[in-house]
């Protein structure tokens, strides 16, 4: 059965063999990783930590990120932390305090879901750490307000990663999108005319 996703970025859905008869219209994680290397680069820090969310997209991202940033040299791995898919109270004060176990790494790099991203800026307000970390964010926390609400001050200054789908698809014209057999049909349904 054909599939179209409009949000898996798991890199393994990329395998033919495996995944025939799949496509998306987002970008791999792997993708992601490289941009947000770029990112942390272009920011000038070489000493950063990981956070991801345990499961196949936090752990798939943050190994990408890793692998890119070996490849891109100049970047060390403070450490990586996992959160664990079902966590026991006060896992996210934990989550905190072993990121200050390496403070001087304040970039922290995120693959995480937004409740777990929720969470952690919580953790970090209730430890009064509000502006001490800088985050870089994949892109489920992008376009996002439910992680950030009312914890706008732990999450200051963070950037995400925002696959931009709607700016690709309103730049296709007639004359530039040939390859789409049902373009002309979607056109005219549209602008409601008759092509």
């Amino acid at each position: 059965i054909p599939q179209i996703s409009y949000a898996s970025t798991a890199p393994e859905l990329s395998d033919p063999g495996r995944y025939e008869f799949f496509s998306r219209v987002v970008p791999p994680d792997s993708y992601q990783a490289q941009a947000m290397v770029a990112v942390v680069r272009a920011l000038g820090w070489s000493y950063v930590s990981t956070l991801a969310s345990e499961g196949n997209y936090g752990e798939s991202g943050v190994e990408a990120f890793v692998q890119s940033s070996r490849e891109a040299g100049g970047l060390c791995i403070a450490q990586s932390i996992k959160i664990p898919r079902e966590p026991k109270p006060g896992e996210f004060a934990k989550v905190i305090g072993r990121l200050m176990e390496t403070s001087t790494a304040r970039g922290v790099v995120l693959f995480a879901n937004e409740d777990d991203i929720r969470r952690v800026l919580e953790a970090a307000t209730l430890a009064n750490l509000s502006g001490h970390f800088s985050w870089v964010g994949s892109d489920s926390w992008g376009a996002k307000m439910a992680p950030v609400q009312g914890l706008e001050d732990a999450a200051d200054g963070a950037i995400t990663i925002l696959p931009s789908f709607d700016e690709y698809f309103t730049s296709r014209s007639l004359e530039n999108n040939r390859r789409n057999l049902w373009f002309h049909e979607f056109w005219e349904d549209d602008f409601n005319c008759r092509l």
